[in-house]
């Protein structure tokens, strides 16, 4: 080999050495690699106790989990924002390092600017007294949304690491101090109060309710049910008290609220208690009036945090709500789903028994049950659940007879299955010009208008289901229709072969028939629904003497062509007396005392044509 070619294969592997030495320098190594893959920041965020933040020139804060809540202890003794403690902990490990940097890299100047050696801030977590991550920030980096940081000191790690990362961490920790308060002045799931009393030099106001999806009551200065919408409203102005400021007190400067203590209240004050379930401890608040009136910032204290607060809320108003206000408007509160049976009774007609089986509504009539109008028993429940009452008449039980509710003309009654019950009552001044209600177990006394009454009929006959006729095509042997005294069309129907056959004075029409038309009239008849049924039947009796259309339906056993069969016959009338344009009409089934309406439009699709169009 020729000292030329010596000296080029020296020269190539100079080049490879300095190639390997930049690769191992400058890239990073397997073990690097693992880590970058796992992220450079992993703890236990459950396991955290403490964290402290110390940033340069400038206050540091200390915080500490108590096993329920977090709290800031330094530089004020306060409830942390547990939103931005969460939020801190969850970014610190979810910071993502694009590489690990080396003091070697950097010369003195540039090294000093990435303020590695001395972080602007650091965030030392603890679980204790045990730390278990130091974090140093230092300044932004070249890559765009990226931070040196330096890992001091981990958990089973060894010397301290310096990074490039990405991560949000500068812009949580510029939060001065103030930032870490919680800015709610009461920290609540609605769901967890079990009672509110507001108590002002005007009297007290107490609202309790057994458990979460219970109504609220009101229970002083009376004992009616409260209204869910505006309690509701109350609760929500009340657990969303903002902090606008917060000043510091010491002992004997009036700091925090004691429970149970009996504090003077002034005419600008209201004490405020919260009960809460789940053997929770009550909290305790006493808020300042707003001035002027309906402004949106006042003075407050509470009973579990030191500081006397100037909170914000443009709901504060709500606060300071009447009695009246808080009770609820509604006439009832039922769940339809719950009810098993209503009772109504009335001094005019018979008393009405419903009770739900299987889902379905029954209806006692003649002393059996049949089933009841569903969409009736549902427009009772609609329309006792969305009326509201039109005034609060009276609280006291002393004077029922001005509002004719000593001797109720209607009552309504209903019961669950858990045997829960109510009743309703109905009254109305002497000339009837005013109608009342009140509940048989409270004196409130409701005044009411009489649109509500057409939704509760007295007559049993109302609350009967609308079904006329239900029978099986299988069934169905003949259907004969005469109009007046014209000779009737009697259509002969065979279940083996579904075939129609027809007659008419005599004559065979069966040629004439159209199947489809006569089916769909069978279909009709099988599920004859009335309108309305008749309540006083004096003068629909006389007009079905002499019926303007008779139906005769003849039945048989289902599917057999043979046998003993029977006729259900039903007779129609106009409701005005020979004029067979009436928008109503009488009909009957023969053999039930029972007479129902049924519209024009709705009879004129029975009598339909059931024959072929004419060539």
């Amino acid at each position: 080999m020729s000292f030329k070619s010596t000296l080029i294969l020296l020269f190539i592997a100079a080049l490879l050495g300095a190639g390997i030495l930049g690769i191992e320098r400058y890239l990073p190594s397997t073990r690097e690699l693992a880590e970058m893959r796992k992220g450079p920041v992993r703890f236990d965020p459950k396991a955290i106790t403490q964290v402290e933040i110390d940033s340069e020139g400038g206050d540091g804060v200390s915080l500490q989990w108590d096993g329920g809540r977090w709290w800031v202890r330094r530089p004020f003794n306060d409830l942390a924002d547990p939103e931005r403690v969460d939020k801190l902990l969850t970014e610190i490990r979810a910071t993502g390092w694009l590489n690990r940097v080396h003091r070697t890299e950097f010369d003195a100047d540039t090294w000093a600017r990435t303020l590695l050696e001395k972080p602007g801030h650091v965030v030392r977590l603890k679980n204790g007294t045990k730390e278990v991550l130091n974090l140093g920030m230092g300044t932004a980096a070249p890559v765009g949304g990226t931070h040196y940081l330096v890992l001091r000191s981990v958990e089973g790690a060894g010397q301290p690491a310096s990074y490039v990362a990405r991560t949000l961490l500068p812009d949580l920790l510029k939060a001065v101090p103030n930032e870490w308060r919680d800015p709610k002045l009461l920290r609540l799931p609605a769901g967890d109060v079990a009672g509110v009393k507001l108590i002002h030099a005007g009297g007290q106001i107490e609202l309790a309710r057994g458990a979460e999806g219970q109504a609220w009551e009101l229970v002083k200065p009376l004992q009616v049910r409260a209204s869910t919408e505006r309690v509701n409203d109350l609760l929500s102005a009340l657990l969303n008290l903002t902090i606008k400021d917060a000043q510091e007190t010491s002992a004997g400067t009036g700091g925090a609220v004691k429970p149970q203590d009996e504090l003077g209240i002034t005419s600008s004050e209201m004490k405020v208690l919260v009960s809460l379930g789940g053997g929770q401890a009550p909290l305790e608040m006493l808020l300042q009036r707003p001035e002027p009136a309906g402004a949106a910032e006042t003075k407050a204290r509470v009973s579990h945090r030191k500081p006397a607060f100037t909170v914000i809320s443009k709901d504060l108003p709500r606060l300071w709500a009447e009695p009246n206000q808080l009770r609820d408007r509604m006439l009832a509160r039922i769940d339809p789903e719950a009810v098993t049976t209503i009772d109504i009774t009335s001094a005019l007609h018979q008393p009405i028994h419903l009770e739900k089986q299987n889902n379905s509504w029954f209806a006692g009539r003649g002393g059996r049950l049949v089933r009841a109008n569903g969409d009736r028993v549902g427009r009772f429940f609609e329309t006792l659940n969305s009326y509201e009452v039109l005034d609060f008449a009276a609280d006291s039980a002393s004077s029922l007879g001005s509002y004719g509710l000593d001797a109720p003309f209607l009552k309504v009654a209903w019961a669950t299955a858990a045997g829960r019950a109510e009743t309703l009552l109905f009254g109305a001044n002497k000339e009837s010009t005013e109608f009342y209600a009140k509940y048989e177990q409270s004196p409130s006394v409701y005044r009411v208008d009489a649109t509500i009454l057409p939704a509760i009929p007295q007559e049993p006959i109302k609350w009967k289901g609308l079904g006329v006729l239900r029978f099986s095509q299988f069934a169905l042997r003949r259907i004969s229709l005469g109009a007046g005294t014209a000779p009737p069309t009697v259509l002969n129907y065979d279940p083996s072969t579904a075939q129609w056959s027809g007659a008419r004075a005599g004559q065979d029409i069966t040629s004439m028939l159209d199947r489809v038309k006569a089916d769909r009239l069978a279909e009709a008849l099988s599920k004859l629904n009335a309108h309305d049924w008749v309540g006083d039947i004096t003068n629909a009796i006389g007009a079905l003497q002499n019926p303007s259309l008779r139906i005769v339906i003849t039945l048989g056993e289902p599917g057999v062509s043979s046998g003993p069969t029977k006729d259900i016959i039903l007779s129609f009338s106009p409701t005005q007396a020979g004029n067979m344009n009436s928008t109503l009409f009488y009909g009957q089934v023969q053999g039930d005392a029972d007479i129902f309406y049924i519209s024009r439009s709705a009879l004129l699709e029975l009598l339909a044509p059931v024959f072929r169009p004419k060539d």
